[in-house]
């Protein structure tokens, strides 16, 4: 168990200091340990021993533990050995003895920078004054051996040379050999010196998340976080990328739009114009393909023709000619006896026939007489009437049918008039629609230019708002703190009293000259928090805003009026100083605002003056922590023990004000001003100028219509009279044939009227004429028939001898018939199958010289294409196989027919060029498009998949971190939280990942919280009941709290961390008695514990009866 006790065990007191008188030449460091690291200077400080009288288990110490320090001509001392513990070694001496100095040579011996200790620039300037060189000797503990490392200083040259274990090494060495021990002498959560102890609670939550990985040993969710920031970065610019290509896309697609019906009826009349290429080309080939086809049909018929000539001719029939002979003298025989009889039987029928003729013709003059008599009466009444009916008839159509014919040539003028009036409604109907596409083109420029007038008057209006100014500029500088205060001003009924706006847009500076000088004092965090009025309101605003809304911005109320701030002196007696007055008298602000800033910043006690002061006076007085004057920011220190001498430390003011100068107009502002009023005046005119083009346009367009439908009237007009003459002339026509075809009637009737009225009493000698002609007729009549009775009786005799004769010779006849038939058929065939060859040669020999002249025209056509053309061709025809040559002369004739009708757009071969590379650039750019956006979602898989891989450890890592934070808390009485901080960067995005469970995808939340750069590790405390966790900052807590909440962090992970030891010095400066006694017990407790890291804790104080636990060594050291 502990003990209290009020004095160092005996085995915790240094040993007595031992001075060395010895003096010896001047040497170089060998690096060992012999004489040579005696003084060179002869009669020089005492050597040191610390520790040594204390003997460990080398087991105890961890890899990388120091178990030993060796430093010669090194700061304060001239030599110093300390031999550490292997767990909490606490370092105790008053200021000025070299406590910090052991720090230094820790960091510097294992291959710190000095910019990391914030003492000195140069390592030449750790070397003891008065020496020329200087070197540190740390021993580690390494896998159960020692390893040394060395590191000699040289003043001159500022140069350094390095040895591990006698072994000269480089620099890079000692850092591989000191990451492999996890040393890690930049991080101040394992390393954190006395000059930069501040800087702890400085450290960005974002620096404080690095630190924290790297010294619990998490170096891969270091790189993990390195990685995946790149991913992050890389897929924001691959957004950005694909943003402007696509955005690229629409453009090259509105401006291919805007010649899209042009270039389609450019399009179109060439493919017209190819089309007539091809099937002008086509048709010779077709040609060709008939002709040589007819050829081919022809040439096997020829063939054919010409076996079938052979076979006939080669077929003879033996013996039938001579039959034939035989027969034909018998037959002749008795067709000699048949033809005499036959001769006779011929003049009997002669005869007859004669006689019957005769008969017959007294018959039909007996008929003739006998209907003339009966016609005589009935004719001239008929053709009285005929004649009558014919004039009336001719009357009444020569009344309805005028004389003159109707004039064709009107009809052939209309029908030119029409073309014409069609040709004039073409060139209108084409100015129409290139009307309505520039009032189209005027309007989209009306659009936007009225929406860039809308947008530079906001922008003006803007401009002359200070408020808005301001806000803006606020934007610029915190996105948060402009939504927090968009938030209040939606949300202002949840407050019982008012809650102030940002500082920086409550206050202003009364003096422009000032507002540089006030805004150095004034810390940017303070210029950006709100104020609150009571701790109700303040509970509400953290809650809805920092909690809910996870904005991070500050919120303070402090109930201390402003009336209680007092100057440290008064204002005649600053200005007797040569001030001007406190920063407090040139801002202008509300109470509560200005009580904020009396606390944080203290700007009742912070004396400003544009000229020169009397510095020494000043530091004399000892009234002023901080000051400004002439440009120049002074900020007064004293040691809180010994002689209290005073530190200056001297800045540079800001060169001007960035937050409180929004509220006056700069010339950047009057420069944009200008620049929007020209803009907005060009774009005026740009409009007056188009709304100008746009009337004109408008009236041209009536004009146009007004025009079109003129024409549209007279081609109706046209239309109507042509129709008109058409019928005219038809019906004339017809009148006319009618009218010729009566007259000629009426003549014919009337000659032969006028016969029969000059013959008188001919009709009655007519008549008495044909009476007797009538019995003569009768007479002759009875003697023809006794003569025809006569002749029928020898025709009788006659008849049957050539009967009998014709009996005899009718079989030879039959027999010789068929002989002639058969020869003459064979004949024919022979003749024939000649004749057949003979025209098939004939055929041939035209279809052969048709194809002939069809290819050498097809040659000719051919020969003047390209290879894609001819290929075009090829094709066409394949297509076309089918097709007929009269078909593909029609499709021709058509192909002709639309070409004369389709219009020429009238676009240049370089615009067409122009838009065909746009269309070729739009496929790369849309292929572009799916290339980014397969790349990132790859990226954003990956960057799931690695978040994952270390935001759950991540969390884990800081959730213990944070119990044990709370915890420590709790045992002071306070209260603490550390939480991770996620970022974002404004842009929300998702990612699908497929390794989800059963192979389903696994979508990340959409989220703003992707910035994983500025992810960080939050540290809010508060160490009042009535005070609600604060963050922990630079500003809002004070110097003791800084330094409890920065020990308690630093213990939290104690039992975590990957590095060997810690070093802390002078961490409980500024705390007081029961601080300091918690946080002593609260170190002890964590660091003595076994398997914890080797502790180093420096401090030039303690207070009495503190807790010792027995794996402690208390150092003390007395030197100078």
């Amino acid at each position: 168990m502990s003990k209290r006790v009020k004095k160092t065990e005996p085995s915790a007191k240094p040993e007595p200091q031992r001075r060395s008188r010895r003096t010896q030449p001047a040497a170089e460091d060998s690096g060992d340990e012999s004489g040579a690291d005696s003084d060179a200077s002869g009669g020089g400080q005492s050597d040191l021993h610390i520790g040594n009288g204390v003997a460990h288990n080398f087991g105890d110490y961890r890899d990388g533990a120091i178990t030993h320090i060796k430093l010669k001509n090194f700061v304060t001392y001239d030599r110093m050995e300390v031999t550490p513990g292997p767990h909490m070694n606490m370092i105790i001496g008053p200021n000025g003895t070299g406590k910090s100095t052991i720090v230094c040579a820790i960091a510097l011996g294992l291959g710190g920078r000095p910019s990391l200790l914030g003492r000195a620039k140069d390592i030449s300037e750790f070397v003891k004054h008065g020496h020329e060189r200087g070197s540190i000797e740390i021993t580690l503990a390494s896998r159960g051996a020692e390893l040394k490392i060395r590191r000699d200083i040289v003043r001159e040259g500022n140069r350094t040379t390095w040895k591990i274990n006698g072994r000269a090494a480089t620099f890079g060495e000692v850092q591989k050999t000191t990451r492999q021990l996890s040393v890690q002498v930049d991080n101040l959560c394992q390393f954190l010196p006395q000059d930069r102890v501040v800087e702890f609670s400085k450290m960005s939550a974002q620096e404080l998340l690095k630190e924290t990985q790297k010294a619990v040993g998490r170096e891969d969710l270091l790189a993990l976080q390195t990685e995946l920031t790149d991913l992050r970065q890389k897929e924001r610019q691959t957004m950005s990328e694909l943003q402007r290509t696509e955005q690229d896309v629409d453009a090259l697609r509105k401006q291919n739009d805007v010649l899209e019906r042009d270039v389609q009826r450019w399009q179109a009349r060439q493919a017209a114009e190819s089309e007539l290429r091809v099937l002008t080309a086509l048709v010779p080939v077709v040609r060709y393909m008939d002709a040589k086809a007819e050829h081919d049909r022809a040439k096997e018929a020829r063939k054919q023709a010409h076996n079938h000539y052979t076979q006939v001719k080669n077929e003879v029939s033996a013996g039938v000619e001579e039959e034939i002979e035989r027969l034909e003298a018998k037959i002749a025989r008795g067709e000699s006896r048949r033809r005499q009889a036959q001769d006779s039987l011929g003049a009997s029928e002669r005869e007859s026939r004669q006689r019957v003729s005769r008969l017959e013709r007294f018959d039909t003059r007996q008929r003739d007489l006998s209907a003339e008599l009966q016609d005589i009466g009935k004719q001239a009444q008929r053709r009285r009437e005929q004649i009558s009916k014919l004039r009336s008839e001719i009357a009444q159509l020569e009344a309805a049918h005028p004389e003159e014919k109707p004039q064709e040539g009107d009809s052939r003028e209309l029908m030119q008039m029409a073309s014409e009036l069609n040709k004039q409604k073409l060139a209108l109907r084409n100015e129409l629609i290139e009307l309505q596409d520039s009032q189209k083109a005027l309007m989209r420029s009306n659009r936007q230019l009225n929406a860039d007038m809308a947008s530079n008057e906001r922008q003006l209006r803007d401009l002359d708002n200070v408020a808005m100014r301001r806000r803006e500029t606020l934007r610029r500088f915190n996105e948060d703190t402009v939504r927090a205060l968009e938030w209040l001003e939606q949300n202002r009924s949840m407050f019982s009293q008012h809650v102030f706006a940002p500082v920086c847009l409550e206050a202003s500076v009364s003096n422009a000259r000032m507002a540089n000088l006030v805004e150095t004092i004034v810390s940017a965090g303070s210029l950006k928090m709100f104020v609150t009025q009571c701790d109700k309101d303040y509970h509400t605003f953290t809650r809805e805003v920092n909690d809910k809304l996870r904005l991070r911005v500050d919120v303070v109320h402090y109930p201390r009026p402003l009336d209680s701030f007092r100057p440290p002196v008064s204002r005649d007696e600053a200005k007797k100083l040569g001030f001007d007055g406190y920063a407090l008298d040139f801002i202008d602000a509300p109470a509560p605002v200005l009580a904020a800033l009396c606390t944080r910043d203290s700007i009742h006690e912070v004396p400003i003056a544009a000229g020169s002061v009397d510095n020494e006076r000043i530091e004399a007085g000892a009234h002023f922590k901080e000051y400004i004057a002439d440009g120049t920011r002074f900020a007064v220190s004293r040691g809180r023990y010994g002689s209290r001498s005073a530190t200056v430390t001297t800045s540079r003011v800001r060169a001007d004000a960035r937050l409180l100068s929004a509220g006056g107009e700069t010339d950047e502002v009057r420069a944009t001003r200008d620049r929007l009023r020209q803009e907005i005046d060009a774009i005026r005119g740009r409009l007056d100028e188009s709304e100008g083009k746009t009337k004109k346009l408008g009236k041209r367009e009536e004009k146009v219509r007004d025009s079109h439908r003129s024409l549209e009237m007279r081609e109706d007009e046209l239309r109507q009279e042509r129709q008109r003459i058409s019928r005219e002339l038809a019906s004339w026509e017809r009148q006319k044939v009618h009218i010729d075809t009566r007259r000629a009637q009426l003549k014919s009737a009337v000659a032969e009227e006028r016969r029969d009225g000059e013959g008188g009493s001919r009709a009655q000698a007519e008549r008495r004429r044909i009476e007797q002609q009538l019995r003569e007729n009768a007479r002759e009549r009875a003697a023809a028939v006794n003569e025809l009775a006569s002749s029928v009786e020898d025709m009788a005799a006659l008849v049957h001898e050539l009967a009998k004769a014709g009996l005899a010779g009718q079989h030879d006849a039959q027999q010789l018939n068929q002989l002639r038939s058969d020869a003459e058929r064979h004949r024919e065939a022979i003749e024939d199958a000649k004749q057949a060859f003979e025209q098939a040669a004939e055929a041939f020999n035209e279809a052969k010289q048709l194809a002939k002249q069809c290819l050498d025209e097809t040659r000719r056509v051919t020969e003047g294409l390209s290879d894609d053309e001819r290929e075009t061709v090829r094709q066409a025809q394949a297509e076309r196989r089918t097709m007929t040559l009269d078909e593909l002369e029609v499709e021709l004739a058509t192909c002709r027919q639309r070409l004369s009708m389709a219009a020429n757009s009238g676009l240049s071969v370089r615009i067409m060029e122009q838009y065909e590379e746009r269309k070729q650039r739009l496929v790369r750019m849309e292929a572009d498009v799916g290339e980014l956006e397969r790349a990132l979602r790859q990226a954003r898989k990956k960057k799931l998949r690695l978040r994952e891989r270390w935001e759950r450890p991540l969390a884990e890592m800081i959730a213990k971190i944070g119990a044990k934070f709370s915890q420590m808390f709790d045992q002071i009485g306070c209260m603490g939280e550390i939480s991770l901080m996620r970022a974002g960067d404004g842009i929300v995005t998702a990612a699908a990942d497929n390794d989800g469970a059963g192979g389903e995808p696994r979508a990340e939340e959409p989220r703003d919280d992707q910035d994983y750069g500025n992810w960080g590790v939050e540290i809010r405390v508060a160490f009042r009941k009535s005070e609600a966790l604060q963050v922990l900052d630079n500003h809002r807590q004070s110097g003791g709290e800084r330094a409890v909440s920065t020990i308690l962090y630093l213990q939290s992970m104690q039992h975590m961390v990957a590095a060997p030891f810690r070093v802390v010095d002078e961490i409980n400066q500024g705390m007081d008695q029961n601080n300091e006694r918690m946080i002593h017990e609260i170190v002890v407790g964590t660091a003595c514990q076994r398997g914890s890291s080797q502790y180093f804790l420096i401090t030039p104080k303690l207070l009495p009866d503190l807790n010792y636990h027995p794996m402690m060594k208390v150092l003390c050291i007395f030197n100078g």
